[in-house]
């Protein structure tokens, strides 16, 4: 759930997320196997699933509350730069996004 307003607490709107991913070791990077590799289908199944179990105001929590979540889910992850994107948020534009870094 996403909104300040109750009208916008009672329907599900779609956010779309970019996730960008600083990794520490490069091991993957140099033996191209998908084992050295971070799970990229494991982050996308918690972060759904945390999406579903949560409830924001604001869409700067979400995207702080996700990078934060990312970065716990494998110690290879040193830093995540999280674009939220929730569009149809205004009359006027296409999409809002907001952008954060943890």
């Amino acid at each position: 759930m996403l909104g300040v307003y109750d009208w916008e607490k009672k329907a599900k709107r779609p956010v779309i997320l970019n996730i960008e991913l600083h990794i520490a070791e490069g091991k993957a990077g140099d033996s191209d196997d998908i084992n050295d590799a971070v799970d990229y289908a494991m982050l996308e199944q918690h972060v759904i699933e945390r999406l579903e179990a949560s409830s924001y105001n604001l869409i700067e929590k979400l995207a702080a509350d996700i990078g934060r979540f990312i970065l716990s889910l494998d110690k290879r992850i040193t830093k995540v730069v999280i674009e939220a994107d929730k569009p149809g948020a205004l009359k006027q534009a296409d999409s809002v996004s907001v952008t954060f870094t943890c």
